[in-house]
């Protein structure tokens, strides 16, 4: 498969060595010196068959309305731009687009996210347990909450009748008990943890998952790759393991 690389930094490079262990080549990169907003059209991308997007956030919207215009399928691992994904559902309908995102490319998150989802039914009959989210990541990260916290934070939200809202600031006095705290730290090198907790006056439950290195956020978004050409629409990995479960 050939594939364009948008974004070849730290996770760029973990991106291009996985795909060429897997056979892949890539055929194009693009980066803030050879802008992908500065080529002229889909003959930049030399015949790739697919894109791998790991840019800034503020290039996401701008980058998937041209792959939607050229008709490329695209994996998107940037976040950021979350706020606006009802209008890029609407843009790659519209445009019968192939657009792959996620927050996190770990399929050890997606396994969580699917964990979560599971016993949010029963969390819903146990009032007893209170819940959050705490997130870890190294210091050169440039969102906070991570996209993968706020992601564990609306599952948790939309599963739960006793959580209206989420609040990712500090709190100085007594929080709402219908907020679900999402916090963050930033810190030396870590590469990324997730928790969520849910406390109880009889015990604690932590479901975790700690990344080892970027090499599974790389698997991940090629084996995402692999699978995004032949389906149109917008997708994130669940619906990979959703058509791997079928």
């Amino acid at each position: 498969m050939h594939i364009a690389l948008v974004g070849t930094g730290q996770m760029g490079q973990a991106i291009e060595r996985i795909a060429a262990e897997r056979g892949h080549m890539v055929v194009a990169r693009f980066n803030s010196s050879n802008p992908l907003l500065g080529a002229s059209g889909p003959d930049a991308l030399n015949g790739a068959e697919v894109v791998i997007d790991f840019s800034l956030p503020e290039l996401a919207l701008p980058h998937i309305e041209r792959y939607c215009a050229w008709g490329q399928p695209a994996v998107i691992g940037t976040t950021g731009w979350y706020d606006n994904l009802d209008e890029v559902r609407k843009q790659v309908d519209q445009a019968k687009a192939s657009i792959l995102y996620a927050p996190n490319f770990s399929f050890g998150v997606a396994i969580l996210v699917q964990a979560l989802r599971s016993i949010m039914p029963l969390l819903e009959r146990l009032p007893e347990y209170d819940v959050y989210v705490h997130e870890i990541h190294h210091i050169r990260k440039v969102d906070s909450p991570s996209g993968t916290a706020l992601q564990l934070a609306s599952i948790i939200k939309d599963g739960l009748s006793r959580k209206s809202r989420i609040e990712t600031e500090t709190q100085h006095g007594r929080i709402d008990s219908e907020a679900l705290h999402v916090t963050s730290t930033r810190v030396g090198n870590v590469i990324g943890h997730h928790t969520v907790g849910l406390d109880s006056p009889f015990d604690e439950v932590a479901l975790v998952h700690d990344a080892k290195n970027r090499q599974g956020f790389a698997f991940g978004a090629v084996k995402a790759a692999e699978w995004l050409p032949g389906h149109t629409g917008l997708f994130s990995l669940e619906d990979i393991l959703a058509d791997w479960l079928q």
